[in-house]
């Protein structure tokens, strides 16, 4: 059911589409690795990144209760402005200890703004719960996240050409308009008081420490090696510098890199499409296994030398995890009993996924210096093709466990 909108909520509605265009506007993100190549070697790469979201994954623990203390769009535009400032740092700097802070300052303010936009936005649009109404605002958001990011990625990498500063210039003035224009959006929620915010923290943590004791049941258990290998290497790939490392290994150019991560992303919206119209005839364990050993047939060609084959390699990658992701997202879903813990097991699953970057980032960049690269490509393959065969056992183990269940 579609619910009609009234005055306020087409001008939300409108305010929310234009912060998803300001805050995709990474302009940077195809070539932020050769802009900190001028200055500082892979290896110090890897540290900087590793230790600025191992920041970023401390600072989401209190972001909730801050933002009850100070109101969600507080906490919002605040972390838009340090993302925004995180950016602009970096843009000025030249040695390492500028893009530590710089990039530990985007981090933090992206954590902060986690998760409490949406809420921000669906609060204050108080759309009809019966309706589709934010279902359709959201997808036609992610619809132009998607352009900003594909388009900003080509445009950056033509930029980068010009002068490497610019990139990371318009990436981080890109954050801080959007502050500006989500303004005069206020949080209707009330403050709470100093030792509210101190007990929202102690319950947090416990509600973690309960979110982690749920990977331990024997309904998912077995999905953490492969959240770990298989999710934690899209994470590394996606979000880290083993995209950038790869594409320059294949000898892209940084606007051809571009090109390259754009036109994946194109075709991975036909390959989801396609999930989407014949969703109920494909099989979670099909899907996992063959989107698992597809990333470690992507992870042994890059040990070759294949030039621009590499590109294969890359599209693997990056549509191996937007196709991953919903069916993790729908297996958590459905293993979680406990309704007031599915959000916190998601977040969880959410962490697991990316701490491993926090040690790998370094490894990473370190053995890119040696020029030993390969090590860490055949390691990590060997790893998911454990994962998938413990999966495959658990997955056999636990069907005929149910068959038994259901005689």
């Amino acid at each position: 059911m579609e619910q009609k909108l009234n005055k306020d909520q087409k001008w939300l509605s409108k305010k929310y589409l234009g912060y998803k265009f300001l805050t995709n506007l990474f302009f940077a993100s195809a070539v932020w690795l050769y802009f900190y190549r001028i200055f500082i070697n892979d290896w110090q790469i890897g540290i900087l990144d590793g230790l600025a979201f191992a920041i970023g994954l401390i600072a989401e623990i209190p972001s909730g209760a801050l933002a009850d203390r100070f109101g969600r769009d507080k906490m919002v535009k605040l972390g838009q402005f340090l993302a925004g400032s995180g950016f602009l740092i970096q843009a000025f700097g030249s040695s390492f200890i500028p893009f530590f802070v710089g990039q530990a300052i985007m981090v933090s303010g992206v954590a902060f703004v986690s998760g409490a936009d949406e809420a921000l936005f669906f609060e204050k649009l108080k759309f009809d719960r019966k309706s589709v109404n934010w279902r359709k605002l959201v997808t036609r958001g992610s619809q132009v996240s998607l352009i900003s990011l594909l388009t900003t990625a080509v445009i950056g990498g033509w930029l980068h050409d010009i002068n490497p500063r610019i990139p990371w210039i318009l990436t981080g003035l890109s954050f801080i308009s959007s502050v500006f224009l989500i303004w005069s959006i206020k949080d209707t929620r009330v403050e709470t008081n100093k030792e509210k915010v101190l007990v929202e923290i102690k319950k947090y943590l416990i509600s973690i420490k309960s979110g982690f004791a749920q990977f331990g049941t024997p309904k998912l258990w077995f999905y953490v090696p492969i959240i770990i290998t298989v999710q934690g290497l899209f994470y590394t790939s996606g979000w880290g510098l083993l995209r950038l490392i790869l594409l320059d290994r294949f000898r892209f150019s940084p606007f051809l890199g571009s090109l390259v991560i754009a036109s994946s992303g194109l075709i991975t919206v036909g390959i989801l499409a396609l999930m989407h119209k014949h969703a109920e005839r494909i099989s979670e364990k099909r899907v996992i296994t063959l989107i698992s050993l597809l990333s470690v047939f992507a992870l042994l060609l890059s040990v070759l030398n294949i030039g621009m084959w590499g590109y294969i390699v890359i599209f693997i990658l990056y549509a191996g995890e937007h196709a991953f992701y919903p069916f993790m997202s729908e297996i958590i879903n459905h293993k979680v009993e406990d309704e007031n813990q599915r959000a916190t097991v998601l977040s969880v699953a959410s962490f697991i996924k990316s701490f491993p970057y926090v040690f790998l980032a370094p490894i990473i960049g370190y053995l890119n210096t040696e020029g030993k690269l390969e090590y860490f490509l055949v390691v990590w393959s060997v790893l998911i093709c454990i994962s998938v065969v413990m999966y495959l056992r658990s997955k056999k183990k636990d069907s005929l466990v149910s068959l038994i269940e259901e005689k």
